[in-house]
């Protein structure tokens, strides 16, 4: 009935009475319950608590689930994500041992709202979903409203403004018909926002004031908060810049215990003083908002919420990015571009420094790209792509150029149908026109002049440039050839790993292998590979018999990885199937024998990749897919190739799709030969490609040689 004081004072009186087991344990989860609802979020925890130690003890396992669902809510309010993810799967899982579907649709549901606080909107959308079909299943309509709220949010986030619509209209109409209050307000603001990115001002102002009739004393509660915020916004589309910023640095002083609204109102801030003249003042709020954002990330520990936070404040970098290219000060943009890269690879290696501290557009103090350049002897290439005009630094040892570049929507497409083409098995070299020489105008003559023939080069791209295997682009004129040719490639994540990198020999002078593949399948799982037996033996055969681990057949387990001290190996080999997940990418694998002692478990997960430290000069997963099919904002595509880097290798080859079991073999055999003659990854790799470029046979075609790329770590 709302009648919070009076519910909490008869609940105190329930306490008294109460003694210690399941009744106390059930007395405690509704006072928690309560506070929630009061937004007393440290005395709620402590309920919470003390009602999960007792329904332990007294072993209510429903009561259990209960205290940890409201658990996760405390956690989410208090923006302690790990924390309430952790408590959310503890919850769901109880909830299923026992058959509690009420309790399985909350954290679910919480799970969802969970997934879209740390960025990952993808995930979140289908909790939520799975979470509103439940709830309906149920006859349980408060709840239908909130996970289509939440549905609707990760909607918009995907782009998707008419499904978020939809979500948003429908959990309305459900709220007004419950007549819940709070659930009709957040409605109406998330529809405010909505109409507002759609430029319908009056419309946004309608629900605003609909919202407003109903905050009341809640005014800075967190709905209370992005209303305060969404009438900024309306203030600023009406032309009113000067109500617009009064109300934000009101709002930003009492947005302390919300970061993710302080960031948002300080980027805010940033717009509007660009708009009026103040660039000075935008400089800060910018800073500010990066600050902010990179002391709630810096909170986060696990490594699956570190790799989509990103997402929830990529635009404040990019429009800060922005402003400092406008401001013709390319340099400096720079660092603000290489600030969001990488976080997560940077982490796991423990080489990012002061997070909580760093102004965010300078990671590392005194990063000067011109001389990682003069260490590395190579040019490097830093690509920030746009929708209407992309950014390009060129950075050589004598000097740093800055370019502006055609837009995202010319780019993406040519490389959809690069990629198409090479795929289709299209001799590339052989078709008059191809996208392979327009995205070499676009993307590397405006720096040719700056690239010598014979040279090193890194690209250090973003997530829309993930997919384009540089090598393939062809040069122009009448002597077009792929741009292997002309240089060696290599794929970096981030200037700040480069800074880092290892030169020269490998780690280990013994040049050790761990040689693992040609596994036994279970019928009808996965084909047998006939000529990875040949790939194992050729590869084999460049490293004497004392310098070897060579694991087949049922020895190739990922049990035996584990068992294997990968650590002390200059070389891991891989030749098996791969498997790329797009929703949780940590769930890519290689595809290896079962375990002895457990069947079940035959694949050797990248979340388990990164739990044993690598030192190795090269880890090569000769499989399908092994770079990954989802990308991260900052972090690019992640799976196998991602997970071998941040586990420490120094470099990684993995395949961008699916593989040739026929013309593999030849390439391994090519690379490793020139491994055992002393060059380094990226030049071995170069010359085994070439032997293929300049074959006679079908295996000159990109399709067999271009899938593998050369990854760069730290």
């Amino acid at each position: 009935m709302g009648h919070l004081d009076q519910a909490e004072q008869t609940v105190l009186q329930a306490e008294q009475q109460c003694p210690e087991g399941a009744l106390r344990a059930e007395v405690l989860g509704t006072q928690g319950v309560i506070y929630i609802n009061e937004g007393k979020l440290d005395e709620a925890e402590r309920a919470l608590q003390a009602g999960l130690a007792n329904a332990s003890l007294s072993g209510k396992r429903f009561l259990q689930t209960e205290a940890l669902i409201n658990l996760s809510v405390v956690a989410l309010q208090e923006e302690h994500y790990e924390d309430a993810l952790a408590r959310s799967n503890e919850a769901s899982n109880l909830a299923r041992s026992i058959g509690a579907n009420l309790q399985l649709e909350k954290a679910v549901g919480n799970l969802g709202w969970i997934y879209y606080r740390i960025g990952d909107f993808q995930r979140s959308l289908i909790n939520s979903k799975e979470a509103e079909r439940k709830a309906s299943e149920l006859g349980s309509v408060k709840d239908q409203v909130i996970w289509l709220h939440s549905a609707g949010l990760s909607e918009y986030r995907l782009g998707d403004l008419e499904a978020a619509r939809s979500f948003y209209e429908q959990s309305l109409g459900l709220a007004q018909s419950i007549q819940n209050q709070e659930e009709i307000e957040d409605a109406h603001v998330y529809l405010g926002f909505l109409l507002l990115r759609l430029n319908q001002p009056d419309a946004a102002a309608a629900h605003i004031r609909e919202a407003t009739s109903i905050v009341g004393l809640r005014e800075y509660d967190r709905t209370g908060l992005r209303l305060k915020l969404l009438e900024a916004l309306l203030f600023d589309k009406k032309g009113d810049k000067q109500a617009a910023i009064k109300l934000l640095l009101s709002l930003q002083e009492h947005a302390a215990a919300a970061p993710s609204v302080q960031w948002e109102t300080e980027s805010t801030l940033a717009h509007l003083y660009l708009e009026i003249g103040r660039p000075e003042d935008a400089a800060r709020w910018f800073q500010r908002s990066i600050e902010t954002f990179r002391r709630q990330r810096s909170s986060l520990k696990n490594v699956e919420s570190t790799l989509p936070f990103l997402e929830n404040a990529n635009d404040i970098y990019v429009d800060y990015t922005d402003f400092l290219v406008h401001q013709h000060r390319p340099d400096e943009a720079l660092k603000v571009v290489d600030a969001s890269r990488a976080e997560a690879l940077a982490d796991g290696l423990r080489i990012s420094t002061g997070k909580a501290k760093s102004t965010g557009f300078q990671r590392r103090p005194g990063l000067n790209a011109r001389a990682i350049a003069a260490r590395l002897q190579a040019t490097i290439l830093v690509y920030s792509l746009r929708p209407k005009s992309s950014y390009l630094w060129v950075v050589t040892p004598a000097r740093q150029q800055f370019y502006q570049l055609s837009g995202s929507e010319t780019i993406v497409p040519l490389i959809q149908l690069q990629t198409k083409m090479i795929l289709a098995s299209k001799d590339l070299l052989s078709q008059p026109a191809t996208p392979g020489r327009s995205l070499y105008n676009e993307l590397v003559l405006p720096a040719q002049g700056l690239i010598k023939k014979g040279s090193k080069v890194f690209i250090v791209g973003d997530d829309a440039l993930s997919g384009l295997n540089f090598e393939t682009l062809q040069t122009p004129g009448d002597d077009s050839h792929y741009w292997i040719e002309d240089v060696t490639i290599t794929n970096a994540k981030s200037l700040q790993l480069l800074s880092v990198k290892q030169t020269g020999e490998p780690r280990y002078a013994d040049r050790r292998i761990l040689l693992m593949g040609d596994p036994v399948y279970r019928k009808d799982d996965y084909a047998e590979l006939p000529n990875a037996a040949s790939e194992i033996r050729n590869v084999a055969g460049h490293f004497s018999p004392n310098h070897r681990v060579v694991l087949t057949g049922a020895q190739a387990s990922p049990g035996a990885y584990q068992l294997s001290d990968a650590g002390q190996f200059s070389y891991i080999h891989f030749v098996a199937h791969g498997t790329a997940n797009m929703t949780v990418p940590l769930d890519s694998s290689v595809v290896l024998s079962s375990n002895h002692d457990n069947a079940t478990i035959y694949k050797l997960y990248a979340r388990d990749i990164l739990k044993q430290m690598l030192h190795a000069d090269l880890v090569t997963v000769s499989a399908c897919n092994g770079s990954g099919v989802r990308n991260y904002s900052g972090e690019g595509l992640v799976g196998l190739a991602w997970a071998f880097l941040r586990a420490g290798s120094h470099h990684v080859i993995g395949a961008m799709w699916e593989v040739s079991d026929v013309s593999t073999p030849l390439l391994m055999d090519h690379l490793y030969g020139e491994l055992a003659k002393g060059s380094q990854p990226d030049t071995a790799l170069r010359i085994a490609k070439l032997s293929m470029i300049h074959s006679e046979g079908v295996f000159r075609k990109p399709l067999y040689w271009a899938a593998f790329q050369l990854y760069s770590g730290a």
